[in-house]
């Protein structure tokens, strides 16, 4: 019997003791300790999974000692349960995609039960080889807000899912509905109130394959209805709407992405007082960003923060294969609101398919990227990179912001077990937030290191600012990695941190400058 049992675990360790930024010249002490502990046991059908965490203090939200995570899970066949924390994905996400992401306290995962089926019919009973899958999802989630992490809000849903393929699924055909009660505390002449509401949420979605080609269709409707606001009964309605496509195309030579969104989950007005809190998309309810997440530093700290409730736009790649040894990368990417407002908040304008540059109030945004990377042979290669930005974004008052990037990146291998890597961005940066007149600096970035591998690894980090009447505009950092073993390994930084945007999933959050050392282990058993 103990024969058919297997284990497997994680560890992460992570310390920090040194001080953050936190604006106008002031600092403050920043410690704080991560121990998460990951660990699963397999049976013949049946896995058990388990997350420890200490984090005392946390680096990013509140600290927490305990179990995190714990859940069952039985598989056998097409079939799959699980029971305690769960998340899930349906089609792109639109209606339900509850994920987790730690560096930016976000986690939508519930407390709870899904399942998971599926059936295909063989060629020989049917020539268009159907299939059909049924996925199924409830629980409870207390959300916490990812800027003031006191905010909660409770979430109770139940989300089902049913898809048809044909064709051995080069043609799926999709739908969905949500179902969800949400509980939001409010201060009240001193006391603690609730606000309710009620969302219904189905969606149907169309994915194909032929050949070279791929696209994908998913369309959700949102129906809210708020039962009570501030602890008095109410009965307020609104519905919005989402939509997402793709296209994409993979040849030999040349491979061709094209994303379409129109998220209108809330369409209103930027100033509005409090109704986005009632009326926005539920924490599980993510879509697609529809940008490209960048790799290289100076370009993802100033990334674009997307507007879930009232945003519409494209994405295009182009990825050429077709000179020997060398890749070029080719992106756009534009977006903005769907209405434009007056300081009355009176409607001025409006757009339905395609993103308005016209006004700074639909809160546009644009970028193009072109890259190159040449292959020498082996893992030696270099890129080089040039990218161009521009957006006004949603604060008070608007801030007007331009980029333009260029940079390379080298790898060479200077021994069959020894290589080196360093990349250079410089960035010349326009933003009307600066108190000064002159509106433009740069920005300064050189990284590189050497590995011994997979030993060690070693470098440093040099970032650097013209914008001097900040407190402070140069941030140098020095670090080194080593395995010990097979399974374990411990990165060590000491230096200054810039910080800046930290976006997963067009979920953002700014991470504040840092100034001191930091430790992490990682060990896999």
């Amino acid at each position: 019997m103990f024969s058919q049992v297997s284990a497997v675990g994680s560890n992460i360790m992570r310390i920090g003791a040194g001080h953050t930024d936190a604006g106008e010249g002031i600092t403050n002490t920043k410690r704080y300790l991560e121990e998460i502990a990951n660990a699963r046991l397999f049976f013949s059908n049946i896995t058990l999974g388990l997350r420890y965490e200490l984090d005392d203090l946390s680096e990013v939200g509140p600290s927490f000692q305990g179990l995190r995570r714990r859940w069952t899970e039985y598989a056998k066949d097409k079939l799959t349960l699980q029971a305690g924390d769960v998340y899930a994905l349906y089609g792109r996400g639109l209606t339900m995609n509850a994920f987790e992401s730690r560096p930016l306290n976000y986690d939508s995962w519930l407390d709870g039960i899904k399942g998971e089926y599926e059936y295909a019919w063989s060629k020989d009973e049917y020539d268009f080889r159907p299939s059909l899958g049924v996925k199924m999802i409830a629980g409870k989630l207390n959300y916490r807000d990812i800027v003031d992490s006191t905010h909660i809000l409770t979430v109770s849903s139940q989300a089902f899912n049913t898809q048809l393929g044909l064709f051995g699924k080069k043609v799926l055909v999709g739908g969905s509905f949500l179902h969800a009660n949400t509980s939001y505390p409010e201060l009240s002449f001193g006391s603690q109130v609730f606000t309710l509401r009620e969302v219904n949420q189905p969606e149907f979605y169309v994915n194909f394959f032929t050949g070279a080609l791929e696209g994908f269709f998913q369309y959700a409707q949102v129906r809210t209805n708020l039962t009570q606001i501030f602890g008095e009964q109410k009965d307020s309605n609104h519905t919005g709407n989402a939509f997402y496509g793709s296209l994409s195309y993979s040849g030999e030579d040349l491979g061709l992405t094209f994303e379409y969104k129109n998220y209108g989950y809330y369409i209103h007005p930027a100033r509005e007082p409090n109704k986005p809190t009632y009326f926005s998309k539920l924490p599980i309810s993510n879509p697609p960003e529809v940008y490209k997440e960048f790799t290289y530093t100076s370009l993802t700290r100033t990334t674009h923060s997307v507007n879930f409730d009232d945003e519409l736009g494209f994405q295009i790649e182009a990825n050429i294969t077709a000179i020997p040894e060398n890749v070029i990368t080719l992106y756009a990417a534009a977006s903005s609101w769907h209405n434009s407002y007056d300081d009355t908040l009176h409607l001025t304008g409006t757009t339905d398919i395609l993103p308005k540059f016209s006004g700074t109030t639909y809160y546009p945004f644009w970028e193009y990227f072109v890259e190159v990377e040449h292959e020498f042979g082996g893992l030696d290669y270099l890129k080089l990179f040039a990218h161009r930005r521009s957006e006004v974004i949603h604060a008070a008052p608007l801030e007007e912001q331009s980029s333009t990037t260029i940079g390379a990146k080298l790898q060479y291998e200077t021994s069959k077990s020894q290589s080196f890597l360093a990349s250079f961005e410089h960035q010349w940066m326009t933003s009307y937030q600066r108190i000064i007149n002159d509106h433009k600096f740069l920005n300064e970035l050189l990284t590189v290191q050497y590995s011994f591998n997979p030993i060690i690894t070693f470098g440093g980090v040099l970032d650097f600012c013209t914008r001097y009447e900040e407190s402070r505009h140069i941030w140098p950092q020095v670090f080194v990695s080593f395995r010990i073993g097979g399974s374990h390994t411990v990165l060590a930084s000491f230096g200054s941190e810039r910080g800046g945007l930290n976006c997963t999933g067009g979920i953002c959050r700014v991470v504040p400058a840092f100034d001191g050392a930091r430790v992490t282990i990682t060990s896999q058993i």
